[in-house]
């Protein structure tokens, strides 16, 4: 799989779509308790339906969060309060996923993801009671 070399200077459904696939595929490509928990719900194929709609639903999520796009209608902590989920993994998850910003945005631009990012890692730790 090839991603974009360089930096992005903007921010758009593509590249917002092109950074969670990246994201996942690392995810994929690790071998911890986040992953552990990505496989046994979604699987180990990312090309699989279930990974296609879960990219589409962080597509959504995403774009919602940086360029104001009203595809999402979800609620994203439902989903994860039924999941095993430990404090330290949230960690794990913060740290693939600012390294896949780094390597496809700008700093500026990779601020508006990461800033969203932590705060949302805080809040389902708060509301998860971890």
């Amino acid at each position: 799989m090839k991603f974009s070399a360089g930096k992005y200077k903007s921010i758009n459904r593509e590249n917002i779509n092109e950074m969670v696939l990246a994201f996942y595929t690392k995810i994929l490509r690790e071998d911890n308790d986040v992953s552990k928990v990505f496989v046994s719900i979604l699987g180990d194929e990312i090309h699989s339906q279930l990974w296609r709609e879960h990219i589409e639903i962080l597509t959504n999520f995403w774009a919602m969060i940086a360029i104001d796009d009203t595809t999402y209608n979800g609620n994203p902590l439902r989903p994860h309060l039924s999941l095993p989920l430990k404090r330290e993994m949230f960690g794990s998850w913060l740290s693939m996923f600012f390294e896949t910003i780094d390597s496809l945005y700008e700093p500026r631009l990779g601020a508006v993801f990461k800033d969203r990012a932590e705060i949302i890692a805080g809040n389902f730790m708060r509301n998860m009671r971890l």
